[in-house]
């Protein structure tokens, strides 16, 4: 395995021209290259590492996608040098990423990244990382959400993403020299590296599908699920196998061999915990409303599916095409999921299952997500990020600042807030908002809201880039 280069003779090369040696790197880099073991020791989620890009023109140029600067783009990897935590890598890959995240950072370079570190170079790796995503938070004004919400997943045991923080520069030669782009949420890859630390192997069925609210079944042919299902490992025989079984069970099977079978497919706590979360953050963005932003896993073809989290960051009712922030924040807890959502309709169906629904919602709502814990957590991301946010152009500080407290006065600042569009309602707001829902359901004085899609003019049929 590659590791990534610390020591103080190798040269720091931009594109074949000497730029520095590392012994121009600051010494507090350098020592923070030494306490780097492993990518634990990197996803420390109040962090906030140094990420500087290094990109040709011509590259740079070539990073916009031909296809369109909005919603259907395709994004094409570049070549480009990342020194990262005081490591150096050159030639890694650098694409943009993103749907909303892109096409509202049209106009500014505060775009989201996602680095291969070994797709030019074979074998290179980042503290055992091929991959790194760099999500640049332009729709939310608190600047955690996403953060916030994977720190949830974990814990509740769940299997997520680790996630940090990074204040990210862009150099592009006569364009960009240094520039602050700001301050991002780091998320971990979902690949081997992940799949093998979770669960133990990487040789199972990863699959992340798009656009697939009821699961379909499609037949016998596996060829037919590919575009649904979008497989992102090798196929094996007997694990697509597996998936077609699921897919048949979930929509072709009748209530009684449904009810009898369904436990040998999925881990059925597990299942509910998943779910009770994405209903406590009104995360519809998600399986429960779009049929993407997450993954199935399956590790051996005799096992059970595993649902994974991705793209957290429409969470806490920040979702456009799902109806106003009020209407999410009002989401029903009986019914958090929109119709056609078939797993979840027929699960609900269970009284097994929806026992153990509510008992994770009420477990989740006593205890993670209890006013005075998410409070605390909210605290700690808050003091973690705010010197970034404060010098970041591309986002209103007093906005910011508005997510955590009512603010006493405004915060003067000296800049303007270039491109500024906030879509996603205050975090604060959210918390007291839904506490009062939830209660308010469970006594029985409103039935809350159960979601249904509100298609973005323009977007239909239109191929998803790859996040």
């Amino acid at each position: 395995m590659l590791r990534f280069r610390v020591t103080m003779n190798i040269r720091f090369k931009l594109f074949g021209g000497l730029v520095c040696f590392w012994g121009c790197v600051p010494s507090w880099i350098a020592a923070e290259v030494e306490m780097l073991k492993t990518a634990d020791a990197f996803f420390q989620d109040t962090k906030i590492w140094s990420v500087a890009l290094t990109v040709t023109p011509e590259n740079y140029t070539s990073l916009e996608p031909k296809a369109g600067r909005g919603f259907g783009a395709d994004f094409e990897y570049v070549r480009a040098n990342v020194a990262i935590a005081g490591g150096f890598f050159e030639d890694v890959g650098l694409r943009y990423k993103g749907n909303s995240s892109f096409s509202t950072a049209r106009d500014i370079p505060k775009k989201s990244f996602k680095i291969d570190f070994n797709r030019f170079v074979k074998g290179q790796k980042f503290l055992g990382l091929t991959k790194l995503n760099l999500n640049n938070n332009v729709l939310d004004p608190s600047q955690i959400r996403e953060a916030l919400a994977y720190r949830l997943w974990r814990k509740l045991e769940l299997p997520g993403s680790k996630t940090t923080f990074a204040r990210v520069t862009l150099t592009v030669p006569g364009r960009y020299d240094k520039k602050l782009l700001g301050l991002y949420v780091v998320v971990e890859q979902v690949n081997g590296s992940f799949l093998e630390e979770r669960f133990g192997t990487d040789k199972g069925l990863l699959l992340k599908p798009e656009r697939s609210l009821s699961m379909p079944y499609l037949g016998e042919a596996f060829a037919e699920y590919e575009r649904v299902y979008v497989p992102k490992s090798s196929t094996k025989p007997r694990l697509a196998k597996r998936l077609i079984a699921f897919t048949w069970l979930v929509n072709q099977a009748d209530d009684m061999a449904f009810a009898e079978k369904i436990g040998d497919f999925v881990e059925l706590e597990r299942l509910a915990r998943f779910t009770a979360v994405h209903a406590v953050l009104s995360h519809l963005d998600s399986f429960l409303l779009r049929g993407h932003n997450y993954y199935l896993y399956l590790p051996k073809a005799s096992g059970r599916f595993v649902f994974l989290p991705w793209d957290l960051n429409s969470t806490f009712a920040s979702h456009r095409s799902a109806g106003s922030p009020e209407r999410q924040f009002d989401l029903s807890v009986n019914q958090p999921f929109a119709k056609g959502q078939r797993l979840l309709e027929r699960l609900m169906k269970l009284k097994p299952f929806r026992e153990l629904y509510k008992d994770e919602l009420k477990k989740l709502m006593g205890t993670h997500f209890a006013k005075e814990a998410i409070a605390r957590d909210m605290a700690q991301f808050r003091k973690a990020v705010e010197p970034i946010v404060r010098e970041d152009e591309y986002t209103d500080f007093n906005e910011f600042l508005n997510n955590f407290e009512i603010p006493k006065e405004t915060v003067l600042t000296e800049r303007r807030v270039k491109n500024r569009v906030v879509r996603k309602p205050l975090l604060r707001e959210f918390v007291a908002k839904r506490h009062e829902s939830v209660a308010a359901q469970w006594a029985g004085e409103r039935e809350g809201y159960t979601p249904g899609l509100r298609q973005r003019a323009g977007n239909r049929g239109v191929r998803r880039p790859r996040r």
